[in-house]
């Protein structure tokens, strides 16, 4: 039965969860290391596959990477996310001029706070668009 109450409940947990894919959306980009931390639980771990193969960082080794980039023009997304109770998962996307990185994150709620505890993360190469290119009209 959909109540007030339950209502109520449902908007707060979307609430709650948005802080934290917002610590990452936000904080990713500008390359935020504090924002980041907040996004995930001290115990996550990031992997990719580079060259068919497994990677993988402790979050400390993760956000000294980022730390390390240049900061670039991006466009977060926020694709989806879902809970059952206190875990939960969501989909987003960080489109650069030349990639983008496309980003699944296992969420766990603990002491009233949604963190990331695992990312899995896909870069796809992006074709540059040029700038002589001719316009085609129809």
């Amino acid at each position: 039965m959909n109540t007030p109450a339950n209502k109520i409940g449902v908007e707060n947990e979307e609430h709650l969860i948005l802080l934290t894919l917002n610590n990452y959306l936000e904080g990713r980009p500008t390359l935020d290391i504090e924002r980041l931390r907040a996004a995930f639980h001290p115990d996550a771990y990031i992997r990719t596959v580079i060259d068919g193969k497994l990677v993988q960082w402790a979050l400390p080794q993760y956000l000294e990477l980022v730390a390390q980039a240049a900061v670039q023009e991006c466009r977060p997304e926020l694709l989806s996310f879902t809970w059952d109770g206190d875990t939960g998962s969501a989909h987003v996307q960080l489109t650069f001029d030349t990639f983008r990185f496309i980003d699944r994150f296992n969420l766990i709620k603990l002491d009233g706070k949604w963190q990331i505890m695992d990312k899995v993360s896909y870069r796809e190469a992006l074709l540059p668009i040029r700038q002589d290119a001719p316009i085609i009209s129809s």
